[in-house]
């Protein structure tokens, strides 16, 4: 006859492979978590960081745009030289329209490679969708010698990518693109000729800066995976006023005399 003892003995035997394998399933999963967490938080870096590098890339851009403005308004007093010609009427039918209706000027495709004139676009359309007002993001800026103020670190022949200046080591990690592109004023451009103006104006310009930042290694090398854009009116100075006259530093500024510091201020509203 067995004993109690004997019997109690026999059903304990495997337990302990049991209570392995359990906490070696904890322990795993427990590792895997923590792999996932980590390379998710790797991830969530790597996107901040090109973020951030598109950004900066796109800011410098703007800056950049801005003293090539400058030398236009430098050589002409405004910004003629550059800007796409005026629409006086720039709806399409509807969002739907193709591409190429209502585009300021004939121009190349933006589907070939290297071309990015009026390559993006956005309709702002009325409840029910009809006379859409078509806004393209602009021509890409030339530069005074007619070259593009467009920085690619795909362009072709170059020994290192992002080599701007042709001495061998990479100053752009990134791409960077500046269009210049009329305000719009209700159904037309800015500065659209007129009876009273025939010449039209060409004092306002509205600038845009598109930076991208490319994955330096891996699967992301060799292609942009953050874009940043952004964009500010540039007017020339001779069209507005200057702050409140004030006799000085212990008087408060009078609002109700302003004083001109630019040229006569003009009565339509439209600038100079």
């Amino acid at each position: 006859m067995r004993s109690t003892r004997s019997v109690t003995r026999v059903k304990e035997e495997g337990s302990a492979f049991v209570i392995s394998v359990l906490i070696l399933f904890v322990l795993s999963v427990l590792g895997i978590a923590l792999m996932l967490t980590t390379t998710t938080e790797k991830d969530i870096a790597a996107n901040y960081r090109w973020g951030e590098q598109a950004f900066f890339n796109a800011d410098a851009a703007l800056e950049y745009g801005k003293n090539i403005l400058a030398a236009y308004l430098v050589a002409a007093n405004d910004f003629a030289a550059i800007l796409p010609p005026p629409r006086l009427d720039v709806t399409v039918s509807d969002s739907s329209a193709p591409w190429g209706d209502a585009i300021p000027e004939p121009g190349c495709d933006p589907a070939s490679p290297g071309c990015r004139d009026y390559q993006y676009y956005a309709d702002r359309c009325p409840p029910g969708g009809a006379d859409c007002v078509r806004v393209y993001i602009g021509r890409v800026l030339r530069r005074s010698d007619g070259t593009l103020a467009q920085y690619d670190f795909r362009l072709p022949g170059a020994a290192v990518a992002g080599d701007l200046n042709g001495d061998g080591t990479a100053d752009l990690e990134g791409t960077t693109t500046l269009w210049v592109r009329r305000p719009i004023v209700g159904l037309q451009d800015y500065g659209a000729p007129s009876a009273d103006f025939p010449t039209g104006f060409n004092d306002r310009v509205i600038l845009t800066a598109e930076g991208t930042a490319p994955g330096a290694m891996g699967v992301g090398a060799g292609r942009p995976v953050s874009v940043r854009r952004l964009e500010m009116t540039v007017r020339r100075p001779g069209s507005g006023i200057e702050g409140d006259a004030y006799a000085d530093t212990s008087r408060a500024s009078s609002g109700d005399e302003r004083r001109q510091t630019y040229d006569q201020v003009r009565t339509d509203g439209l600038g100079n």
